[in-house]
């Protein structure tokens, strides 16, 4: 008996692909924290200003 063995090569595409998502998907995110930071701070200013009475 004879084992059948497939060998593929791993497409790189498929690796920089990868990569690219994970990468897109990082820069996405740190661009919504920094979106929320900015509007957490623009509410926090806002509320002081509010309070402040002047």
């Amino acid at each position: 008996m004879t084992a059948l063995t497939h060998h593929r090569p791993t497409p790189a595409e498929h690796d920089v692909r990868s990569l690219g998502a994970v990468v897109a998907s990082a820069v996405v995110l740190v661009a919504l924290l920094v979106g929320a930071a900015g509007v957490l701070g623009s509410v926090v200013d806002l509320a002081g200003w509010a309070l402040s009475g002047s």
